[in-house]
């Protein structure tokens, strides 16, 4: 050690203390952890001025120390990956030389032979052997090596040498670490938490990989689904909604044929490839599915005990009509939504994909190949459709309705692109837009002094997958200054049984602000009392399905309850559908407040509903 003009202390070409500087700035920028504690090392000898360094570490099964990294200044390699094992009471001996050296083993030539083999094989005058301990364990030792000079190493040196060696020893581990951790993560993305079985990815790879190599057999992609799966959850709790998805993850190994790999593309959607002989026929196919799927329900039967569980299912061939694994998925989903839609005794529906719903997939990526152009040439249009006083028809409020009008006049449905939008996520984009016409339209009626009501926007089930909707009406609200109280949302039963979390962020949110939520088609799904109990909603939308031609005394029974459950909940009520002055009538017996229905006005332009407001 020397002092510089400065009197800083200096080891080697550096004061003091930098080379920790250097090695924390080193390891920092590293881009390959080997090569930035080799270059640390470098900078080691010649700070310490020293011939050698040698990384060891304890081996796993801790039988044996192995070099792991070594530099010299001549550039020689000799002890990296060498490995030497504790012989005896080897590991207890050298341990005792630590503690008596202070933390560390120091020796010089002078002092007689070594109990290291290195130094009684090369001409090596000075050593000192730094060891490191985690959690009190030993997981090895920096070593430095003078083959020039007889060294008294000074504590001050020892001191750097103990602080640069804990450095690098920690930065390995933490790597080690790091890296293991990494890849159990890797892995464990590749595979669906619940199942353990592969990522769509995974499955797509695993069946392309399998075709390349085995020519001889056709490959059949099956999509099945539990129904009504979302009911299941709710009747009988996620605990057992979780075991029956495992529980046909295991039958699908256990009862398909020559299967190359399954996976869980989402919630109770499953995805299974199998082999099966060349030119076999769909309908073989199709008992093989209902068959597999029979045997899964009849296994079922004592979890879900009274409720007729049923599982739908599509297929579609890989190659047939030139279709790739994805498109064959596509195609097997097409056709399970189709199977839905079949009428059978028994619990199992299952349908081929047909060529004749490649039109119908066309048309719908028509649609949403030209949702932004409808958008930007104001295609899409707002409807309003009253609500009105079951007593005296006064308009309380009005439902915002999207429609498309295309520039040659015709119309498409919101039955028809609406379903399209929702599975694409363009149903977004539309619904913003339904947003910020409301808001202008109800900003020009305040500034013109003219009479306001109430104006209710629905909440797609894909708004609920971000925040982004919280920021959307923060922003209207801002910009349009509407009073919250001109305001409401609704979100339909299936939605919020499906994400309840997402809903009772987003609701809690509008409540805070005063803007009103109702629940749109309550009775069209499984709903659960609880959960409306939990929800701070202001109003219970009675769904169309209530509201019959005739109403018998069973119908009646069941609205009255519902009407009179909202008002000792502190909700509103209001029943959509109605059209008849016999269900009129009996909703103003009931207690039901609002109604929307033709049997006062179908949705009209705004300009009309603006007319119906000033005729009042």
């Amino acid at each position: 050690m020397s002092e510089n003009n400065d009197g800083q202390r200096v080891f080697g070409d550096m004061p003091a203390g930098e080379l920790v500087e250097y090695a924390f700035s080193l390891i920092d920028s590293a881009v390959d952890p080997d090569l930035a504690i080799e270059q640390l090392m470098v900078r080691m000898t010649a700070y310490f001025n020293v011939d050698i360094i040698v990384v060891r570490e304890k081996t796993e099964r801790g039988a044996a120390i192995k070099c792991t990294y070594e530099v010299s200044k001549n550039g020689n390699v000799k002890l990296k990956g060498l490995e030497r094992r504790f012989l005896g009471n080897a590991w207890s001996e050298w341990d005792e030389r630590y503690k008596r050296g202070g933390g560390c083993y120091k020796y010089k030539k002078s002092m007689g032979e070594s109990p290291m083999l290195l130094m009684r094989e090369d001409a090596v005058k000075s050593l000192i052997v730094i060891p490191f301990y985690n959690d009190g364990n030993f997981k090895g030792t920096v070593d430095f090596y003078d083959s020039e000079n007889e060294r008294d190493w000074t504590d001050s040196e020892i001191a750097e040498m103990k602080s640069i060696s804990d450095i690098m020893f920690r930065y390995m581990f933490t790597l080690r670490s790091f890296a293991e951790k990494y890849e159990d993560l890797r892995n464990a993305l590749k595979k669906d938490a619940l199942t353990r079985l592969p990522k769509v990815d995974e499955f797509i790879k695993y069946v392309n990989d399998s075709i390349s190599t085995d020519k001889n057999m056709d490959y059949v992609i099956i999509s099945s689904d539990i129904a009504n799966f979302k009911y299941i959850n709710e009747k009988y709790g996620y605990n057992t909604g979780d075991l029956l998805l495992t529980k046909f993850a295991e039958m699908i190994y256990r009862r398909y044929k020559r299967v190359v790999s399954c996976c869980r593309e989402f919630s109770d959607i499953f995805l299974i490839a199998i082999k099966c002989k060349k030119g076999e026929s769909a309908e073989n196919v199709c008992a093989l599915v209902d068959q597999c799927n029979m045997s899964f329900l009849e296994e079922i039967k004592p979890i879900t005990e009274d409720t007729n569980v049923a599982v739908n299912s599509g297929f579609a061939f890989v190659g047939d009509n030139e279709l790739t694994v994805s498109e064959a998925i596509t195609g097997a989903t097409a056709a399970r939504k189709a199977a839905k839609d079949m009428t059978v005794l028994k619990g199992s529906r299952s349908k081929a994909y047909e060529h004749s719903m490649i039109a119908s997939k066309a048309r719908t990526l028509e649609m949403i190949s030209h949702c932004d152009e409808a958008i930007e040439k104001g295609q899409f249009q707002v409807y309003f459709q009253p609500k009105v006083r079951c007593d005296n028809y006064e308009i309380i409020g009005a439902e915002a309705l999207i429609r498309w009008k295309k520039d040659d006049g015709k119309y498409i449905l919101p039955d028809e692109f609406i379903p399209a939008f929702e599975n694409n996520g363009c149903i977004v984009k539309a619904d913003y837009y339904v947003y910020e016409q409301v808001f202008k339209y109800l900003r020009e009626r305040l500034d013109k002094g003219l009479r306001c009501v109430p104006v209710s926007m629905n909440v797609s089930r894909v708004h609920l997958f971000n925040t982004k909707l919280v920021t959307v009406v923060d922003r209207l609200l801002e910009q349009y200054k509407v009073p919250v109280e001109l305001l409401e949302f609704e979100i339909t039963e299936n939605v919020y049984l499906d994400r309840l979390p997402a809903v009772m962020f987003t609701v809690q949110w509008l409540r805070k602000m005063n803007i009103r939520v109702s629940i749109d088609d309550f009775g069209s799904g499984y709903s659960s009392l609880d959960t409306i109990a939990k929800l701070p909603v202001t109003t219970l939308k009675l769904d169309k399905v209530f509201m019959k031609d005739r109403l018998d005394e069973k119908d009646k029974i069941v609205i009255s309850a519902v009407v009179d459950m909202a008002k000792k909940l502190g909700m509103d009520t209001i029943c959509e559908g109605v059209e008849t002055e016999e269900q009129k009538r009996f909703l103003e017996e009931a207690g039901c407040e609002k109604l929307q229905g033709f049997i006062f006005s179908k949705p009209v332009t705004m300009q009309e509903f603006s007319r119906m407001l000033e005729i009042e």
